[in-house]
């Protein structure tokens, strides 16, 4: 979901602010027309990059080592900055970018860190300066040089691209939140504490739930209710709908779907769906956050049959695949479920032990 982590918004207001100083001084500087535009650009970059660092050491100062690092990167990059006439700027810059970007992996996949809107751009930014320092200029001078800057923005920029996004969407997936929402689930916006009287109507909507779908743990009495599998059933767990009930809102008499889990045994009943019907109409929340409704975006169908329900970084699908999202849903689950009776997705692992049961 990579939302914005609170600790890191003040890093978007450090890094807009820097920007104007760091165009200024670039202007200011008489050696400017000396340099070529993609390293002016890369100075500029640099700089905000370094000042987005600096403005995560104040939220970080209960993280000692963590503080100290962002310190530290954020001085190098705005001295980087200045220094673009020097000889060594671009190994030396190159090398910052680098090391920064394998850092930030390390720290995603050590669970010292979780990715969010900010850590990705200012990632972007950094892929972008790298590119822009590796860009050899014509009539620079040290042109044996220029080979190996051609060769590393062909391949290390992409290279680092991919396992910078790759490292932060696997890590994303391997950990869901406390409801299991994964990337690609954007949750209704709700009050964070349940009121008791919150607590108490999400207590009624699972009884009223639980009992009304109770005849369809026999799948073959939900077959004639009217409900067809909406999947492959080659799953571990598949989506019955039923078209009859699309226009009910949030009525545990005529739920939308239920979830089956496709064991050796049969379709075992997991738990109940209600959706609606217009993608960004959120339905009913009377239990707050308990019974907060989610909506799955970025939903990739491709012209082979496979499906990619994931949103990567960069909310991009493969090539030729079509990019869908759909309405807003809410799970009523009856077995019981490590994220809870209304998350996002069932425990993978209380599938597999009811398949084994």
């Amino acid at each position: 979901m990579f939302d914005i982590a609170p600790d890191h918004a003040i890093a978007l207001y450090t890094g807009l602010l820097a920007l104007p100083p760091a165009i200024y001084l670039v202007r200011r500087r008489r050696v400017r027309q000396a340099a070529s535009g993609t390293v002016l650009a890369a100075s500029v970059l640099m700089a905000t990059a370094g000042a987005i660092h600096l403005g995560l050491v104040w939220t970080h100062l209960g993280e000692p080592i963590t503080a100290v690092l962002f310190g530290l990167n954020g001085v190098a990059y705005l001295v980087l900055s200045q220094l673009f006439t020097w000889r060594w700027w671009r190994l030396a810059s190159s090398a910052l970018i680098t090391m920064t970007l394998l850092g930030y992996a390390g720290f995603i996949v050590l669970g010292f860190d979780s990715p969010d809107q900010v850590a990705l751009a200012t990632k972007l930014l950094e892929l972008t300066t790298l590119g822009l320092v590796l860009i050899p200029v014509r009539g620079e001078p040290g042109r044996p040089h220029r080979a190996w800057r051609w060769s590393a923005l062909g391949i290390a920029v992409p290279l680092l691209t991919v396992v910078s996004m790759s490292v932060v969407w696997i890590v994303d997936l391997a950990r869901p939140d406390a409801q299991h929402a994964h990337a690609g689930a954007v949750l209704q916006p709700t009050n964070d504490v349940p009121t008791p009287e919150q607590t108490a109507a999400a207590q009624r909507l699972y009884d009223e739930t639980a009992a009304a779908i109770a005849p369809y743990r026999d799948w073959r009495v939900a077959s004639a209710a009217g409900y067809r599998p909406g999947g492959p059933q080659d799953q571990p767990s598949t989506h019955w709908m039923n078209q009859r009930y699309a226009g009910y809102v949030m009525d545990p008499q005529h739920p939308q779907g239920l979830v089956y889990a496709n064991t050796k045994h049969g379709p075992v009943l997991l738990g109940a769906m209600f959706q609606m019907q217009h993608i960004g109409q959120f339905g009913p929340d009377p239990g707050g956050p308990l019974t907060a409704w989610h909506q799955h975006q970025n939903i990739c169908f491709t012209p082979l049959g496979v499906e990619f329900s994931l949103m990567t970084p960069t909310a991009t699908c493969p090539i030729g695949a079509i990019d869908v999202s759909i309405p807003p849903m809410l799970h009523v689950w009856i077995v019981d479920n490590p994220g809870g009776r209304f998350a996002v997705d069932i425990d993978s692992q209380v599938v597999k032990r009811i398949d084994q049961g």
